[in-house]
């Protein structure tokens, strides 16, 4: 049995800690939890009234841990993203799993450390990128790189369905603050997005990105983000979001060479040009003398099974491996991936300019980790120059 404390009992670790405690999870066993106030202890009274531990700070956990008070095997890390870093380290350095929820942290160094102890561990690293487990992204994972259609050469998401009300902003001390949050909309809302699109059509290469600070919302972080991908091929990408749009719309395109596929309302929607053009659409685009032929595509339409327990699925993969009869759904490596796009789009952005996205491992990762923290600590002392005029590095 996986002994497990969640660390961090809000809306999501609530969300973790009452399906190991009603036992959905075999082989998992909720061993204690960290600040758990009202309704969310509510939710919790048959573990808390059984005599579960409850800690005021994960401090006070771990001091329980090394001074051989609480015995437990793994942590489920729920907490505001910055502490993400110090928590998952503690605990591999006490020999614990670990199963972050997104995003790995507000910077890409954070992820980076979080791997290297994993690694010197020898533990269990597991990311809550629970909208992997869907049938509907399953599918679409596997349309685009059977090669069936050929590669890349364009994607459209514009997911806009993510409307926050003021009071959401204002609902918690750490919301939409660059000091607590580390971020607006590309670190809270679209991690999920981010990290299906370097998943599900490989890591882009470089981007361009405009962030609108406060744009629909009184705070000092993004609320509205475009921004322009690049992939090695030579393929291109938009990616669109905010939290003031409505109605709003989740809608992926994702233009291959010989089809076009669309996601959106939990279908995919699949337009082959093979039977249309009898043959490769390249060969036809060069010999072709019918200079205004609108091409329509032979079009079928899939509707996937829905995924009713996505969280359970994290979670059973996690306690899985852990006991070491499967797999994460998403090992921890990935979550440095979402973040270094995230990260590129800010900098992006704050410099005005286009930001390379660098190797992982190599030195460039490292110049990118300095220069973006630069940054970033600038904004949370809220001393940028809103000018644009800062050290922009290497052009």
């Amino acid at each position: 049995m996986i002994k497990t404390a969640v660390i961090g009992v809000g809306n999501m670790g609530s969300k973790y800690a009452s399906i190991i405690q009603d036992g959905m999870i075999q082989g998992m066993e909720l061993s204690a939890v960290t600040r758990v106030r009202g309704t969310y202890r509510e939710m919790l009274l048959p573990s808390i009234e059984a005599g579960m531990p409850v800690y005021e700070t994960a401090a006070e956990l771990f001091t329980a841990v090394e001074n051989k008070e609480l015995s437990i095997d793994a942590v489920v890390i729920a907490t505001p993203h910055y502490a993400h870093e110090e928590l998952a380290v503690r605990a591999f350095k006490n020999g614990l799993h670990v199963l972050c929820d997104k995003p790995s942290g507000v910077y890409s160094r954070q992820a980076r450390i979080m791997e290297t102890e994993a690694v010197k561990s020898g533990r269990v690293f597991g990311m809550v990128f629970n909208q992997r487990t869907l049938p509907l992204h399953i599918q679409l994972y596997e349309l685009v790189n059977s090669g069936r259609y050929g590669a890349l050469k364009r994607v459209n998401w514009v997911v806009t369905d993510w409307y926050r009300p003021e009071q959401y902003y204002t609902s918690s001390s750490w919301h939409a603050t660059w000091d607590k949050d580390g971020g607006g909309i590309l670190l809270n809302q679209c991690p999920h997005n981010l990290d299906l699109l370097q998943w599900i059509c490989g890591m882009p290469v470089r981007v361009q990105c405009f962030c609108k600070e406060g744009h629909f919302h009184d705070i000092e972080v993004e609320d509205d983000v475009t921004v322009y991908f690049e992939w090695e091929n030579g393929a291109t990408g938009t990616f669109i979001s905010s939290t003031g749009d409505a109605p709003g719309i989740n809608r992926l395109e994702i233009s291959l060479e010989e089809a076009l596929i669309v996601c959106e309302n939990g279908k995919l929607r699949i337009g082959e040009l093979v039977q249309e053009m009898g043959g490769k659409e390249a060969d036809y685009r060069k010999s072709s003398t019918d200079y205004f032929r609108k091409i329509k595509g032979t079009w079928t339409e899939i509707t996937p099974e829905k995924e009713e327990m996505p969280y359970e699925k994290v979670l059973q993969g996690f306690a899985d491996e852990c006991m070491g009869v499967g797999k994460c759904i998403v090992q921890g490596t990935e979550g440095r991936k979402s973040l270094l796009l995230s990260n590129a789009a800010y900098l992006s952005s704050w410099e005005k300019r286009m930001v390379n996205i660098p190797n992982i491992g190599t030195d460039e990762e490292l110049e990118f980790e300095r220069l973006f923290e630069k940054w970033l600590e600038q904004k949370r002392s809220r001393q940028i120059n809103l000018n644009g005029s800062m050290y922009h590095g290497s052009r």
